[in-house]
């Protein structure tokens, strides 16, 4: 796992983010938003980017709203830890079954002191330890499930235990085969009894790298020209209308790019800010250059006008 850990190649993917929370733990958790995003994988950290974004920010509370419960570090920061960085303590390994087929598992513990792990709600956080165990197939050797728990926190803190599990498979990126995560699942409890869940699910795999060429011969033919970039639309002041180029489905995500067409026949890329739940049905925000249509309903077939406005 260390050799495996310590050479994966830099690597972007898409995530599916689903929240949900309940108040009962007899109860139905009930879904709240649902975002998509991108993650990058580099040097041993996790970048984010709303899909379709030329940057990535370092941290996943930049892009998602402040309520609802959000965790990064979930299969970087854990494995590093595990595997890599050497603070963590394993029991002796122990035959089981998982899903039917024979698997060995390990249980671990981390001290707060060396996991760099925190919680936090509101204005207090907390570094905490960390409780777990690992699956592994008993013949390659290649993770099959990963479970993180903090089963105590500092009373100061509202949060009172989390579990976190991570399913892996086998992935080819460009010309490599990794084992890297498929989903994972977070629940969190807090001492009012409301539990809050995310599920994620990660597709799109994609190992991403750079290039230059350096001329040391001044002789050398200059680079071709660059093409002309493309007349770029005019920037909208108080209003404007424009017809949706694709249908927005129910399993629409905040983060989502929607590209849509003026009257005028300017392209343009609006992108879902929010949604949430009105009885039976979701709606979502829309916003476009500053301009934005709030509170439209799910599903919205393709061709539908819609006006954005400054508000």
């Amino acid at each position: 796992m260390r050799e495996t850990v310590s050479h994966l190649p830099d690597y972007t993917c898409r995530v599916t983010l689903e929240r949900s929370s309940r108040r009962n733990p007899h109860a139905q958790f009930e879904l709240s938003d649902r975002f998509r995003l991108e993650v990058a994988y580099a040097g041993g950290q996790e970048l984010y980017a709303w899909p379709g974004d030329d940057r990535f920010e370092a941290d996943i509370a930049d892009l998602l709203p402040g309520h609802g419960m959000v965790t990064n570090g979930s299969y970087a920061m854990h494995m590093r830890n595990l595997f890599v960085r050497d603070v963590a303590s394993f029991s002796a390994p122990r035959d089981e079954r998982c899903e039917g087929r024979p698997c060995v598992r390990l249980d671990f513990e981390i001290p707060a002191a060396r996991s760099g792990y925190s919680v936090s709600a509101g204005d207090a956080a907390a570094p905490v330890p960390l409780a777990g165990s690992a699956w592994f197939d008993p013949e390659s050797l290649d993770i099959l499930r990963l479970e993180v728990r903090v089963d105590r926190t500092p009373r100061s803190v509202r949060i009172s235990s989390t579990r976190e599990t991570t399913v892996y498979t086998r992935t080819r990126i460009g010309e490599i085969d990794a084992v890297l995560p498929a989903s994972s699942e977070l629940v969190l409890h807090d001492r009012n009894g409301l539990e809050a869940k995310n599920h994620s699910t990660f597709d799109h795999y994609r190992r991403y790298s750079g290039s230059a060429t350096i001329f040391y011969d001044a002789t050398a033919p200059p680079p071709p020209d660059a093409p002309k970039p493309a007349p770029q639309p005019p920037q909208p002041s108080k209003e404007l209308t424009a017809t949706l180029d694709t249908a927005v489905d129910i399993d629409a995500a905040i983060g989502d790019a929607v590209p849509v067409t003026t009257r005028e026949g300017f392209h343009y890329t609006a992108r879902i800010v929010n949604m949430r739940r009105a009885g039976p049905r979701w709606l979502i925000d829309l916003t476009l250059a500053g301009l934005t249509r709030p509170s439209l309903p799910l599903p919205v077939p393709a061709q539908t006008p819609i006006i954005f406005q400054k508000h």
